[in-house]
């Protein structure tokens, strides 16, 4: 829990308030599992143990009687398979049976190459060490697709997967693998988190910390608090990132609202091939409503001109306060539209889009596209709700699709949110990236493919395309940009909220990973 949130309980619980929460991570037991599979399947179930933990062997002895455990420790070598003598086999069940494997002991293969029989279980429990996961050992979304090869479905977790526990690496995460039968009722409250949870943090993300190069970060041309969190835009000769560079660090800003408002200045930057900085010019804002602040620019073109779309964060009076502290629930956030002048070195304010919706008091993420002669604006990603410009330079915009996606990673009650400005990817395509954020500010990217015939998603990356801390040495990650240039594809990316990265990855790479999205109707607006 947060230093706030423990502070908020102390005041409550002093007040004679006691407060409770149901936490939809928080996992069963092991044995509260293993009777519900046991009364839900036929009370003759049986168990074949192959894991050597004492603990494991005693709670499955609470609740299977003796007679129908049974515990193996094969020796398999990794050369020819080999099979000690002394051990032996199990014999195949005659009934129904449960399968229980320490993976780090008897590699999941290697049992399934001596024993194919066992994918003929009702339920499969597996288990490894958290390290083996975060060493590139084992693979969580690569496990899932092998055992839905074999007719399962990861259904439950048995441990809250966490970053902060001294003990994680050595700690034991235990996945329930259920028989696909089409019945997708969860186990418990919570599973669906749990499980999407695990296969986000616990398999590898395609943008590793060898693919990050960092372009620019605090002190960068003078801005003290960084530069950061860049839209992109391929150019003629170069790449051009259009980033928030800071004046003054935020733990000063949150001090005094003045600060806050003259902190941020857009700043452009221009690449070379190697993704070398050539060129750095701070950005004259023309026409912002004041008094206000742009921040998390998006490039894109349209009709032969370059916008950017940005949020802007208003302060509710004609000025801000010196030394006041700064009140962000206060400010006004909403998403507006700007032109870029690459000669002048210029932004030139268009005004608001208008989308005939209600706004909340924050409004982000909203990105833009272009198909042909139509800007496309994409408001939410789940639910998918697709608008078009209506009477350009007029800033209108009508709602002509919304429908509700079937997506592998999502109902576990997180938002999906838009990352960036979808880009061409082939000729029947464009390549979008969304995002959730987990507690901590931990974020996870997916790639999705959005079709130009029918303007819904297509496919979607079966494994995270860039997650939190392992994709670079940051504890926040924000990819603002993507750009497809032949074989490869190179992402964009503030690093916490104060530096700028870029990645490479080949375009093979990202191909390996699409899975299709199950067609589903829209609701034209």
């Amino acid at each position: 829990m947060s230093f706030l949130g423990i502070m908020v309980r102390r005041r409550l619980a002093r007040a004679g308030y006691l407060v409770t929460r149901v936490e939809p991570e928080f996992p069963p037991s092991l044995v509260s599992v293993l009777q519900a599979l046991k009364a839900r399947t036929k009370p003759d179930l049986c168990a074949l143990g192959f894991d050597n933990d004492v603990g494991i062997q005693s709670e499955l002895l609470r609740v299977f009687p003796a007679a129908q455990v049974s515990f193996w420790s094969p020796i398999l070598r990794l050369d020819n398979a080999v099979v000690d003598s002394r051990s032996g086999l199990p014999p195949v069940p005659s009934g129904r049976f449960m399968v229980v494997v320490d993976m780090d002991a008897f590699p999941l293969e290697l049992l399934h190459e001596k024993m194919p029989w066992l994918k003929e279980a009702e339920v499969w429990l597996l288990g490894a060490r958290l390290g083996s996961f975060w060493a590139g050992e084992l693979d969580l979304c690569r496990l899932a697709a092998r055992i839905q090869a074999f007719g399962f479905r990861l259904a439950e977790v048995l441990r809250a997967v966490g970053t902060a526990s001294l003990q994680a690496p050595v700690d034991s995460v235990r996945v329930v693998c259920e028989r696909d039968d089409g019945i997708r009722s969860p186990m418990s409250p919570g599973s669906r988190y749990r499980v999407n949870e695990a296969l986000t943090w616990l398999s590898h993300p395609m943008v590793q910390r060898r693919d990050f190069q960092t372009l620019a970060g605090r002190g960068s041309f003078g801005y003290a608090a960084g530069v950061f969190n860049p839209g992109a835009i391929r150019g003629r000769d170069q790449t051009y990132l259009l980033a928030k560079a800071d004046r003054t660090p935020w733990v000063l800003q949150k001090t005094d609202e003045s600060l806050f408002f003259a902190s941020a200045q857009p700043l452009l930057l221009g690449l070379n091939a190697d993704h070398d900085i050539v060129n750095a010019d701070p950005l004259v804002v023309e026409g912002l409503p004041g008094p206000g602040r742009a921040e998390d620019f998006r490039l894109f073109r349209y009709r032969d001109q370059l916008f950017t779309n940005h949020a802007v964060i208003s302060h509710p009076q004609p000025r801000p306060v010196t030394h006041r502290p700064l009140r962000l629930e206060l400010m006004q956030t909403r998403i507006g539209l700007s032109r870029l002048d690459l000669p002048a070195k210029r932004l030139a304010w268009c005004g608001w889009p208008a989308i005939h919706r209600p706004l909340a008091q924050t409004e982000k993420n909203w990105v833009f596209f272009t198909d042909g002669d139509q800007l496309l604006l994409l408001y939410s990603f789940s639910p998918y709700v697709l608008l078009c410009a209506q009477n350009w330079p007029g800033l209108d915009f009508k709602t002509v699709l919304e429908t509700r996606l079937d997506l592998p990673f999502d109902g576990d009650g997180l938002t999906l949110r838009n990352s960036v400005n979808p880009v061409d990817y082939d000729d029947d395509h464009w390549l979008h990236i969304v995002h959730k954020v987990y507690p901590g500010k931990q974020y996870s990217f997916w790639a999705v493919l959005i079709s130009k015939q029918t303007l819904q998603p297509v496919r979607v990356s079966a494994r995270p395309l860039v997650r939190g801390w392992h994709s670079a040495s940051a504890s926040i990650i924000y990819t603002c940009a993507v750009i497809v240039d032949g074989a490869e594809v190179s992402l964009y990316a503030g690093l916490d909220d104060s530096a700028t990265a870029a990645a490479t990855i080949s375009r093979e790479r990202l191909d390996a990973e699409w899975i299709v999205l199950a067609a589903r109707e829209a609701q034209p607006a």
